[in-house]
């Protein structure tokens, strides 16, 4: 397991660099991340068992109230044994954050993931997960009845519900989770739009090979996952960046960075960029002074233009000064989504604003 225990075998990593030394980097990148697999058979180095506790809670803000996740418990078992290998619970922030806790994993793992809406500081009404990209049964889809034909996969407050994802072939990626029960009351009246009031977060899938494409240097290059000094992962919503951090030089601490962080690193790290768009608004995303690769292609880019429920990952390497992040759409930037990239010695975050008061 790459972020957990262990690396990469050392054969494939000779076998990436006799690719890369051939010159033929798209013969590299589709022989390293090739997901077909012709015995229906796929060998994963360190499938694990994910037991994850999840809980939603209220956060009071001027104007109307919010609604985010919070991490309560992730601890990883050999899933053959049900022997506990580690308990990375004191990684992530404390309380309830937006975007929600983003959820590390690998091809090949599976997850046992059980939300509680509390009695006291919850969602008043019905509330759930629904996520994107992994393999799961019906009954884990977190919809409502009319959806799935099945039941509606969510709790009302004071109850909790167990869904059962796993990682399967073509999985790697980053996914979106966020409510799909709609905010549906005791009544059976449905209050759309719950999940833009700060119920969503991201899955991220990592590759089973522990590789992934960055443009370093100007070069597209195969880089190891267990090389990147951090993730930076932000929801684009109508009116702000809301982002996440993990820091893999402090223990793969995570941090909740709020609205338009100050975003750090230190020269030559590695940062892999995660954007989503959720709300009603398409954007164009810009890191100034910064190209990057298309994802799936060699090609160099200096902007993106997204969607909602669209996402966008590239890999860079910082390089020392300040640059900024920014949806270059003239109203967008007016209406302050952007935000500073400072590379320095440093290298740390500045978290942005923040809800005022947390019910806990």
């Amino acid at each position: 397991m790459m972020k957990y225990y262990l690396s990469i075998s050392i054969l494939l990593s000779t076998i990436l660099s006799l690719l890369l030394g051939l010159g033929n980097f798209t013969s590299a990148i589709t022989t390293a991340f090739s997901q077909e697999e012709f015995n229906g058979n796929t060998e994963y180095p360190y499938p694990v068992l994910h037991k994850i506790d999840l809980s939603v809670h209220a956060i009071e803000k001027p104007g109307g109230d919010l609604y985010a996740y919070q991490l309560d418990s992730h601890k990883i078992y050999d899933p053959e044994t049900n022997l506990l290998l580690n308990d990375i619970t004191d990684r992530y922030s404390n309380g309830p954050t937006i975007p929600g806790p983003t959820l590390m994993i690998e091809e090949g793992d599976s997850v046992e993931l059980t939300l509680t809406n509390p009695e006291e500081t919850g969602v008043p009404g019905m509330v759930g997960i629904h996520v994107h990209g992994i393999d799961y049964p019906l009954a884990s889809d977190g919809t409502l009845k009319v959806v799935n034909g099945l039941r509606n996969e969510g709790v009302f407050p004071g109850q909790s519900i167990t869904y059962h994802y796993s990682a399967g072939p073509a999985t790697a990626g980053t996914w979106p989770y966020h409510d799909h029960t709609l905010g549906l009351n005791p009544t059976g009246m449905n209050m759309n739009g719950a999940e833009t009031l700060g119920l969503f977060g991201n899955l991220v899938i990592d590759s089973h090979t522990g590789k992934t494409v960055a443009l370093v240097d100007g070069k597209p290059t195969i880089v190891n996952i267990a090389d990147i000094s951090k993730d930076i992962l932000c929801y684009v919503t109508d009116d702000a960046f809301w982002c996440d951090e993990i820091d893999y030089r402090n223990f793969a601490e995570h941090k909740a960075l709020w609205e338009n962080p100050t975003i750090g690193a230190r020269d030559g790290d590695l940062i892999r960029f995660h954007l989503y768009g959720m709300g009603t608004d398409f954007h164009i995303f810009e890191l100034t002074g910064y190209d990057w690769l298309d994802p799936g292609t060699t090609q160099i880019i200096k902007q993106k233009k997204f969607g909602p429920l669209e996402n966008h990952v590239f890999t860079i390497k910082a390089k020392n000064g300040i640059a900024e992040y920014r949806d270059t759409i003239t109203s967008h930037e007016l209406s302050g989504l952007k935000g500073s990239f400072v590379v320095d010695s440093n290298g740390q975050s500045i978290q942005g604003q923040s809800p005022l008061e947390v019910f806990n």
